[in-house]
């Protein structure tokens, strides 16, 4: 039985996963702006403002379901901006799998089984077109939890990467890699060219380390790129 997402649960799984540490870290550097990109209900986002107050934190939620239901979550602050979209490295219509009785797992990858599934349609957007119309030159934090998506988006923020005006990211890396052909391989390859270094999350802390082929794991669930100018997000992350 998929147990109720509430935001004890949530929390038990960043703190599995390394999240909650991470961020209880990073919380003596003041962030200005977020990215939660994939934000489902909005309990990362939550988790994240109990230790970055004064932050602009921008969420996307791309399934209008759940959305709704991130509204009503009591999670929006004045400085939360939530959109109704997704992210990804062009501004298209797409057709998602919304699973309805697990809002964490809906995703763009349709070969991804999952019973108990529906196809719906929805909006994904270019990267700069968002940060453009809201002048953001600068990402402190980019988180990505977008079921198999992950590296388009990254992607997307292509002329972000190449300038280093992307401070950390976190982004999923899984099983769903194997449908859509981008493995961890391919991340490194996207961001170690631009002064980015890479590693798994756990709860000890970031493992940075150069890509080896064992690494090709598929297990997860999140690595962390920091950009090399950001000497106090890695000293803290490690």
């Amino acid at each position: 039985m998929i147990p109720d997402y509430t935001t004890e649960y949530a929390l038990h799984e960043f703190k599995l996963h390394g999240e909650y540490q991470l961020m209880e870290k990073m919380k003596y550097i003041s962030m200005k702006t977020i990215f939660d990109v994939g934000c489902n209900v909005g309990e990362w986002s939550r988790m994240t403002r109990s230790f970055q107050s004064l932050a602009n934190i921008h969420m996307f939620e791309l399934v209008p379901r759940v959305y709704q239901q991130m509204i009503r979550n009591h999670v929006i602050d004045d400085n939360m901006y939530p959109n109704s979209f997704g992210l990804s490295n062009e501004t298209k219509d797409v057709v998602i799998k919304e699973v309805l009785d697990n809002t964490r797992v809906s995703t763009m990858v349709l070969n991804l089984r999952h019973d108990n599934s529906v196809l719906k349609k929805a909006v994904v957007v270019h990267p700069e077109t968002y940060t453009q119309y809201h002048d953001i030159d600068y990402i402190d934090y980019l988180k990505i939890d977008t079921e198999g998506h992950e590296y388009f988006v990254l992607d997307g923020f292509k002329n972000m990467i190449e300038q280093g005006k992307i401070g950390c990211i976190q982004f999923e890396y899984g099983y769903a890699c194997i449908l859509t052909r981008k493995l961890l391989i391919d991340f490194y390859q996207l961001l170690t060219p631009y002064d980015y270094i890479l590693g798994k999350l756990t709860p000890e802390g970031v493992q940075f380390k150069d890509y080896i082929l064992p690494d090709e794991d598929f297990q997860g669930p999140d690595y962390i790129a920091v950009h090399k100018s950001r000497r106090d997000i890695i000293e803290l992350a490690k």
